[in-house]
């Protein structure tokens, strides 16, 4: 079943890794009883159900769990979606929080439990088991609803879209559990108490070390300022700094705002996105760990997280030195920054005009010197992903110029002519044999032998492709002075000239009329198809009739095609309209009910040739063909900046390629009348 469908989901009786467990870390005083507890909620991937949670689930459906009640139930109960009894409340969730695992669809969701009643039986028992080490006799399971799709007997959840509890039972399906027990040592800091920590320490230095904050606002004082506050005032001898805490608790406590700060630099220099950041050090807050490899890991798996949805990014804006606002990685910003400024159709093209903005916001080189010095390698590395500026500035000349190459426009009439191109492997001669028909099939008298049939004869056409291409510049002037039109005018004005240089080569087969195949003229008397009148309604029907009357190949049977479009110099573009046109008549003549398609060659100077042609899947009159079946020009780097300088003689340079070729298959389906002055 692949269509979308919504589901109660429920997790019991699942695999064992779903039981309950603690750390062991929170041991619990007889004089002090705890209201809180650490707890995982459920894990992404495979549970013992048969549903199959991933990351992107779990991390989108977190703040529908805030609040969520936590209820006793038996696992039957749970399976069946009982009522549920006030009096099984336990309590509810709070600081939901997505932490990613080590791989793919391997994160979890974890959040602190806050219980009614610390006294409560099963409370109690809980705690008791945590602090035993026999946490695998309980756990955590999922109330809730979500839209899923069936594939092969598994259930793979979409999203959540309500969550009616968590419930404690025995044999939970998703990995649900009690990771710890929170505020159970008044001696023990854990993750809940870092804030309160940090109020404590700048309360102890203002009241017994003022001057090492003197003139500093509380909010104003990073973890890194405190850290130096603290490190000062043990430097200097004497007693500890306030009676009951030891200078042993005060050097842990600096170790671990250290610990923090470092983490924090860590994720802070990291390429993820603003809003990522801050999921990373939420995760890393709601771990209580600042070990390096787990940052790694948390920034790692952050990243793998968005760069799902890196195609998935805008334009929205240069803002002051022409910096994207959106995507995941720079180089993804940099590449949505030059397709908006090559494109007057974006979306947010009017964010993205200015050239000198797009090459400022990728360099850092402000005053435009195309200097390396004078650049930002931190920024360009980002900005270019390992690659050049010409290379990247190339691909969103490429992908502008195929965007303007596939409109249609006047130049694509060559494809009324050839038909589908075809893909030619390498440079080397190609050789195209069309074989003759086969004469009538004689009759056979009865009991007579077969006789043989007369093998149709072939036409061999050859043809080989080439090369044809340029270069073109942008120059360190045209972005000093924000030349924004030349350099957006680039990639039309080379889409242009590839369509018509191909378009002039396929049509100039009528035009120049060429030796073909058979070592005679296209347009040739044996062929029976070069005509002299002008164009009218009498040398029209004369030429339709040639055409009409050529012989197949080998049987010499008449194909019986006539031609579908006409081909004229657009100083006949009216005539030829005028010609199939009703006048006066009160019924069209024959030739004006024939009404062929009328094509008018922009470039022809002859002001009275034209030509006729079959519809190519009826006659395949000229075959063309292109290298590796590249129909679109290609750019190139044409050379490599110099060392210190972005530049190649102040300039950055492509090369446009475009590689094919073409041969007449058949002249039976070509006419042309060639018209004295």
């Amino acid at each position: 079943m692949t269509g979308l469908l919504h589901g109660h989901f429920l997790e019991a009786a699942g695999d064992a890794g779903g039981d309950v467990v603690g750390s062991g870390s929170g041991a619990v005083l007889e004089a002090q009883e705890t209201n809180r507890f650490r707890v995982r909620i459920m894990r992404a991937g495979l549970s013992g159900n048969g549903n199959f949670y991933p990351d992107a689930a779990l991390r989108e459906g977190a703040p529908l769990f805030e609040g969520a009640r936590v209820i006793v139930k038996g696992d039957a109960e749970h399976l069946a979606s009982r009522g549920k009894d006030p009096r099984a409340v336990l309590g509810r969730l709070s600081g939901v929080s997505f932490v990613p695992g080590t791989g793919a669809d391997t994160g979890t969701l974890e959040a602190t439990w806050d219980v009614l009643d610390p006294a409560d039986p099963m409370v109690t028992r809980l705690r008791e088991a945590v602090s035993r080490g026999m946490g695998d006799l309980f756990g955590l399971s999922i109330d809730a609803r979500a839209t899923y799709q069936a594939r092969k007997g598994v259930r793979h959840v979409g999203r959540f879209t309500r969550v009616n509890s968590v419930d404690l039972i025995v044999e939970p399906g998703a990995g649900g559990r009690v990771l710890d027990v929170l505020e159970a040592d008044p001696n023990t800091t854990t993750q809940q108490d870092e804030p309160m920590l940090r109020e404590l320490l700048l309360k102890l230095l203002k009241k017994h070390r003022p001057a090492f904050l003197e003139g500093r606002a509380d909010d104003q004082i990073t973890d890194a300022e405190l850290q130096e506050a603290l490190s000062g005032a043990f430097a200097e001898s004497g007693p500890p700094i306030v009676a009951g805490v030891s200078r042993d608790d005060l050097t842990a406590a600096i170790q671990l705002l250290e610990a923090r700060q470092t983490a924090r630099d860590q994720v802070t220099r990291s390429t993820l996105p603003d809003e990522a950041r801050t999921r990373v050090l939420e995760v890393l807050e709601a771990r209580g760990t600042y070990v390096p490899a787990d940052v790694t890991a948390a920034i790692t798996a952050e990243q793998a997280y968005v760069d799902r949805f890196s195609t998935a990014g805008r334009v929205q804006g240069l803002g002051g030195v022409g910096r994207i606002q959106t995507g995941e990685t720079r180089a993804e910003k940099t590449r949505a920054m030059l397709e908006a400024f090559f494109d007057p159709n974006h979306r947010d093209h009017r964010h993205a005009r200015s050239i000198k903005s797009c090459y400022v916001a990728i360099t850092g080189d402000e005053r435009v010197t195309g200097q390396m010095r004078n650049c930002d390698e931190g920024l360009m590395r980002e900005a270019l992903d390992s690659t050049s500026l010409d290379a990247v500035l190339g691909d969103s000349l490429t992908r502008r110029m195929v965007a303007d190459y596939r409109t249609t426009s006047v130049y694509d009439v060559w494809r009324q002519l050839t038909g589908a191109p075809v893909a030619i492997a390498d440079f080397r001669k190609q050789q195209r044999t069309r074989f003759g028909g086969y004469g009538d099939l004689p009759a056979v008298a009865e009991g007579a032998a077969y006789v043989p049939v007369t093998s149709p004869t072939d036409e061999v056409a050859e043809y080989a492709v080439s090369k044809r291409g340029g270069t073109e510049s942008i120059t360190l002037e045209m972005i000093k002075n924000d030349d924004v039109s030349a350099v957006q005018r680039i990639p039309q004005r080379l889409a242009r000239a590839s369509k018509r240089t191909l378009s002039k080569f396929v049509l100039d087969f009528m035009r120049t009329n060429p030796v073909i195949y058979d070592t005679k003229a296209l347009f040739h008397l044996d062929h029976g198809n070069l005509f002299t009148a002008a164009l009218d309604a009498t040398s029209y029907a004369a030429a339709r009739l040639a055409m009409l009357k050529q012989a197949e190949a080998g049987s010499n049977d008449r194909l019986g095609i006539g031609p579908r479009n006409l081909w004229v110099p657009s100083d006949l573009e009216e005539k030829a309209a005028d010609l199939f046109r009703r006048n006066t008549n009160n019924d069209e003549t024959f030739v004006q009910s024939l009404k062929p398609n009328i094509i008018p060659v922009w470039y022809w100077t002859d002001a009275n040739d034209w030509c006729v042609s079959a519809d190519p899947l009826d006659i395949p009159t000229v075959e063309i063909g292109f290298l590796d079946g590249e129909e679109e020009p290609q750019i190139f780097v044409q050379d490599s900046p110099t060392n210190g300088s972005m530049f190649s003689n102040d300039k950055l340079t492509w090369k446009i390629r475009h590689i094919y070729g073409a041969a007449v298959a058949d002249f039976r389906g070509l006419s042309k009348s060639v018209v004295a002055a």
